[in-house]
């Protein structure tokens, strides 16, 4: 099957002197039709809620002619591959320093011991066993030095999300 989510990732480690570097690839092929994919932009704010909410349409253009009709979201749809970019602003124009934190277990915190932290302007791709977008939960949160700091309401972010979701329905 074709339309595989491939994200690519290289880091710069350690000290000057030491310095060592990481890459990668983090592909996911769909396995048969119920893996379909999904793209939306949306907005977190200071409450924790599903990152995707149900009854969102996957992305029309990406349904295969053989699958029939659209189909939406639902909330025990399993999340198979994701890529999540912060940008840097509240609502496309106005810029934010504020942080998002995601949960792939529920109500996301800015302390979550399982919390996935995107900073202003990054993005991240990672791919789950089991996670479905009932537990998959974002948050805003303040961001000092670089790491969620605490959790007062800094306000909204728009994020955009691809994903390949493995539509149990």
């Amino acid at each position: 099957m074709a339309d595989k989510a491939t994200g690519n990732i290289s880091a710069s480690v350690m000290s000057d002197f030491a310095k060592k570097t990481m890459g990668g690839t983090l592909s996911y092929e769909p396995a048969n039709t119920g893996d379909q994919w999904i793209y939306l932009e949306t907005i977190v704010d200071a409450a924790s809620v599903a990152l995707i909410a149900d009854g969102r349409q996957y992305a029309e253009r990406y349904i295969r002619a053989d699958e029939g009709t659209e189909k939406i979201a639902d909330s025990a749809d399993i999340v198979r591959w994701m890529g999540i970019k912060h940008t840097g602003t509240t609502d496309g124009s106005t810029a934010t320093s504020s942080g998002i934190v995601l949960s792939l277990e529920g109500a996301a915190a800015y302390n979550n011991t399982d919390g996935i932290f995107i900073d202003s302007g990054e993005a991240v791709c990672f791919k789950t066993a089991a996670t479905t977008l009932n537990t998959l939960s974002a948050i805003t949160v303040t961001v000092t030095n670089g790491a969620p700091a605490s959790p007062s309401s800094p306000g909204d972010v728009l994020v955009q999300v691809a994903a390949i979701l493995d539509n149990v329905s």
